[in-house]
């Protein structure tokens, strides 16, 4: 039987060819949850995995540059959703997911919650340092909110039993996470208000975000910033952070540091001070860690572009590491300081020079927070824009909505190419190349029309 008949005969290379740009244009952009299984990572640096359900599984390749920005590490079994977009693997004839971000199933719109309601809170000053209350200087009295099945409940009375502190301790039993937790604890905030302690502390043990969740409820930021009396935070592990501890008069990092800030000796001005040179740098540590968000979510948007502006790419990493190398420093200068502060204070001890060393401590996080947070926007603004001209001029994106560059060479060696915009630059039978979004066509003029 004749190909005339059949149709044309086409090559594996072009067939895949054809699959690679039915897939590029058609799933350009896609969001697929399932189990990560079979994780394979080469020589090269790239991960690739499988992603799976019940039913199917689907290829997939994590390549090197977009590793750094992944919450946490690839596992398996986990579930995740990954966003990216469905190509072919040419020399295979395989298809894939090309994965630009992994959320680790949940946790990335959790972190966007997290970061919209301390923004609006912060607007409205419920994190101003002005509006929060020193710690008395002698407490006798304390009510403890926390679960009373939980380990933080044991380790503080351990603490505070291991101090031998003369100090009256008062548990309110809430639900520390699940439905209707947050209500249980601002009813026992308010309750607690009723009692006339010394200092409130609200504290529970480490978790993932969604474990936490409870403590990042507006209701329970607004409870804490109204309550009357000192309140302290003693929430998860070191590196978690909630709105709760933002809104809290003193965080401290878990419920065993609450219980030792409370039952401290007050004329301790060491333990005071290593308190406070900790304090700071978990402040610089949670500032780093906002400005790589905000660094991450830039990529991410960076990363939709064509392969035309992945130069973008290369500019926020070297902008990443010249922002973490000046934050590094920066910690280091002001660690060096407090300790120059604290060997002063362990020979003299004078009241008013711890003041006025707090003061210029104030002054100098402020500042720093305010020049990071101005040079930051600036380069954001700066990135924003030059990603908007590079967009609007590009004639790859003309070409890629159907259009095409008509042109014919010249006849003699060394002519340029011509670019045809009217039918009286092109004779009739006479050659020209049509130029597309991908390659080109070479074409006779059969007839004109003006």
């Amino acid at each position: 039987m004749s190909e005339g008949l059949l149709g044309q005969v086409k090559s594996v290379s072009q067939i895949n060819a054809e699959i690679r740009r039915l897939l590029d244009s058609e799933f350009r952009f896609v969001r697929v949850r399932g189990e990560v299984s079979t994780i394979r990572q080469p020589f090269s640096g790239h991960t690739y995995f499988i992603l799976k359900d019940q039913q199917s599984q689907l290829p997939a390749v994590l390549f090197k540059n977009q590793r750094r920005w992944l919450a946490g590490e690839l596992e398996e079994g986990q579930q995740v959703i990954c966003d990216g977009r469905i190509s072919v693997y040419e020399p295979r004839g395989q298809y894939q997911l090309i994965v630009d971000t992994i959320d680790f199933d949940g946790t990335g719109q959790l972190r966007v919650l997290f970061e919209q309601l301390k923004q609006k809170l912060k607007s409205e000053g419920l994190f101003d340092s002005e509006r929060k209350t020193e710690l008395p200087a002698h407490i006798e009295k304390a009510i403890l909110i926390t679960s009373p099945t939980g380990a933080a409940v044991y380790d503080f009375i351990s603490v505070c039993r291991g101090r031998s502190a003369d100090l009256l301790i008062q548990i309110l039993p809430v639900r520390v996470q699940g439905q209707g937790a947050a209500d249980e604890i601002c009813r026992a905030i308010e309750r607690a208000q009723t009692l006339d302690p010394d200092v409130v502390i609200l504290c529970r043990g480490g978790g993932s975000i969604e474990d936490l969740w409870s403590f990042n409820e507006e209701s329970v930021a607004r409870a804490i910033f109204a309550a009357q009396t000192p309140f302290i935070t003693g929430i998860g592990h070191e590196t978690d952070f909630t709105i709760a501890d933002f809104c809290a008069d003193v965080r401290c990092a878990t419920p065993t540091a609450a219980a030792e800030l409370i039952t401290a000796d007050p004329a301790g001005f060491g333990e005071k001070l290593e308190y406070f040179s900790a304090r700071l740098l978990r402040t610089m540590t949670l500032l780093l860690n906002e400005c790589g968000s905000r660094l991450n979510l830039a990529a991410d948007k960076l990363s939709t572009f064509d392969r035309a502006f992945s130069h973008h790419t290369f500019t926020v990493e070297y902008l990443f590491a010249k922002l973490h190398g000046a934050m590094a420093l920066a910690v280091e200068q002001k660690t060096s300081s407090f300790s120059e502060v604290h060997s002063s204070l362990l020979r003299l001890a004078p009241d008013h020079a711890i003041r006025r060393h707090q003061d210029r401590l104030g002054y100098l996080s402020q500042r720093l927070i305010d020049s990071t947070n101005q040079r930051i926007s600036s380069r954001q603004t700066t990135l924003e824009q030059s990603a908007a001209v590079l967009d609007t001029l590009s004639p790859l994106k003309t070409l890629a909505r159907g259009y095409g560059i008509i042109s014919k060479k010249g006849k003699t060696a060394g002519s340029s190419t011509m670019i045809i915009t009217s039918t009286s630059q092109v004779d009739e039978k006479e050659e020209v190349e049509v130029r597309l979004h991908q390659g080109s066509m070479d074409c006779q003029v059969v007839r004109k029309k003006s």
